[in-house]
């Protein structure tokens, strides 16, 4: 029973880490996949806690959707920072900031 309710958030984040890797060029669908595993980690915690009647899986999930939030955030800027100077947002320009 554990395995069928659980393999959901399993099949989210493997779908997001694929994202990760087939579109390593583009900051901002990095981002949205960050998310969708980040999500899929809590729905993982909240059934787990769930399943064992226990509180800390959902206090850690919450701990988790408020790091999304400021992950989000902070990415979100240094996107539209990285808009402004270079007009794109491509992974492979990120090597010239250095200068």
């Amino acid at each position: 029973m554990f395995l069928d309710i659980i393999i959901l958030p399993i099949l989210v984040f493997i779908i997001s880490l694929i994202g990760i890797i087939i579109n390593r060029s583009n900051i901002l669908l990095i981002l949205i996949n960050i998310e969708l595993m980040l999500l899929s980690i809590t729905l993982n915690l909240l059934i787990s806690s769930f399943l064992l009647n226990s509180v800390s899986g959902q206090i850690l999930s919450l701990f988790i959707i408020s790091l999304a939030a400021v992950e989000s955030a902070i990415g979100l800027s240094l996107m539209i920072t990285f808009y402004k100077i270079k007009g794109s947002i491509s992974i492979n320009l990120i090597n010239l900031l250095k200068s």
